[in-house]
């Protein structure tokens, strides 16, 4: 797919702005599609460039600098490198921090994302506290803008509560995560407008999708806790939202629907019900993946 990019004489060309964003915008493509090694090359040049631009009108080239270091970020953080991450996530938080100063929603979006990144890069690490710290610096922005666009902003909130639930699980500290992961699925319920049949758009299959992983990940935690009545309830709406969303679309969705069924499979073994077990066991090979 990528092929192209060898025949790209990017040194043909002098420095130049432009060069530096088609440079970032191809790093991100390849860091999209599983080659984060070639991403990074062609990252750390466009940084290379923007730096250079940035010494001579830093108030200029602020936003593009703090772009191509989230790029770089996002690059470290699927090569498993985190606090290369951490330094480059952290160099565009203080950049947008600056930028955001003025109030633009925009910026404070961003703001909001690095964020988000930081928290993952402990998240990964190990270090649960500090992601939730930096989860809910993120949460408390995406709130304040949520105020005054529910629309547009709900569901960023909404994956903020989910992954402070993630940290508040990692930390084994299960109430909080599923008082977390309440709130989630009450945004998303609220989101939804009806019976997705009626209405099989693009956000409303988006805002189940969110809905059933959230119902599968508090099935998760109530078993942890050995909940398995809780579990087992919140595990079949999960299926059940799956199995619609199959028929929907089946290239994408039976591959949630079949882990759904194994989850349920293992669900009924710790609960000793083989016969249950086996059921799901069937219906997860039934899909072929």
């Amino acid at each position: 797919m990528f092929e192209f990019l060898k025949n790209k004489k990017y040194t043909d060309e002098p420095n130049s702005p432009e060069l530096a964003q088609r440079m970032q915008n191809d790093a991100e493509d390849l860091n999209d599609n599983d080659e984060p090694k070639k991403a990074l090359k062609l990252c750390l040049k466009a940084y290379e460039i923007y730096t250079e631009f940035y010494s001579k009108d830093s108030d200029k080239f602020k936003p593009s600098l703090a772009s191509c270091c989230n790029t770089l970020g996002n690059i470290y953080n699927k090569l498993d490198k985190y606090e290369e991450s951490y330094v480059y996530h952290n160099i565009a938080q203080e950049i947008y921090t600056e930028l955001s100063a003025s109030g633009d929603p925009g910026y404070r979006e961003l703001l909001a994302d690095q964020y988000s990144n930081i928290g993952d890069t402990f998240f990964f690490k190990g270090n649960y506290e500090a992601a939730e710290d930096n989860y809910k610096k993120s949460l408390e922005i995406y709130t304040e803008l949520s105020e005054s666009d529910h629309d547009r902003y709900d569901e960023d909130v909404a994956y903020c509560y989910d992954c402070i639930a993630k940290a508040y699980g990692g930390m084994e500290n299960y109430t909080s995560s599923i008082e977390a992961y309440e709130k989630v699925i009450k945004i998303y319920e609220d989101l939804i407008s009806g019976d997705i049949y009626d209405s099989p758009d693009e956000k409303e299959i988006e805002y189940n999708d969110g809905l059933a992983s959230a119902y599968n990940d508090i099935g998760y935690t109530y078993s942890c806790v050995k909940d398995f009545e809780d579990a087992e309830k919140y595990y079949l709406k999960a299926a059940e939202i799956y199995r619609i969303l199959t028929k929907i679309d089946a290239y994408e969705y039976s591959y949630d629907l079949s882990v759904q069924y194994e989850d349920l499979a293992a669900l009924y073994e710790d609960m000793g019900k083989p016969e249950l077990a086996s059921e799901y066991e069937k219906k997860a090979k039934k899909l072929g993946l």
